[in-house]
């Protein structure tokens, strides 16, 4: 497996996070600890101790800057943003880390899915398959191998009430869209 980034480029999953909270905008060090305790919702809590040492890091590397900004209310605040080479070291290793979450989630996909596939095929022919699976879908009533040809018959129903999700990605140079429909099941 390739490494996140070039051997010149390589920064720890921490110092990735810290170039993705300031692609947003400049922040302090404080604030980018508060921002990915946020981000990690509890699974994981930053502290001061890998933070500030990670921001020395890019710094050294080139990949972020810093300015001081002088306050007489308080303590001198330092603001760190990423520079044009910390950019391109973020989406590299972005688009690194989007394939190798595309591994796992392929590993889970297989593990968790009922029935999967995939095809190449033209738009035309996609075109056709997206609109005959999206009038089956206003009857509420699927046919699994109308659009998975190698599985068995299989129908599958869906409530009124559905949540769609759309994702527009970009992936080793190349661009994808994955299309969710998920709902409740009653039993």
């Amino acid at each position: 497996m390739q490494p996140i980034l070039p051997r010149e480029q390589r920064v720890s999953p921490v110092q990735m996070w810290i170039l993705l909270i300031l692609s947003e905008g400049p922040n302090y060090g404080y604030s980018v600890i508060h921002r990915l305790d946020e981000m990690f919702s509890g699974f994981w809590k930053p502290k001061a101790g890998t933070v500030y040492p990670a921001i020395e890091k890019l710094m050294e590397s080139g990949l972020i800057s810093g300015r001081v900004e002088h306050r007489e209310d308080a303590s001198d605040r330092h603001y760190y943003m990423i520079t044009p080479k910390g950019q391109h070291a973020l989406r590299v290793g972005m688009d690194r880390w989007g394939t190798m979450m595309e591994y796992i989630e392929e590993y889970g996909e297989r593990h968790r899915a009922i029935r999967k596939g995939s095809a190449e095929m033209t738009r035309e022919e996609l075109g056709g398959l997206l609109m005959k699976f999206g009038e089956s879908l206003k009857r509420g009533e699927v046919e699994i191998s109308d659009h998975l040809p190698e599985m068995k018959p299989e129908k599958m129903r869906f409530p009124k009430q559905l949540v769609y999700k759309f994702l527009y990605a970009y992936i080793e140079g190349g661009r994808e869209i994955e299309i969710e429909i998920e709902w409740a099941q009653k039993d």
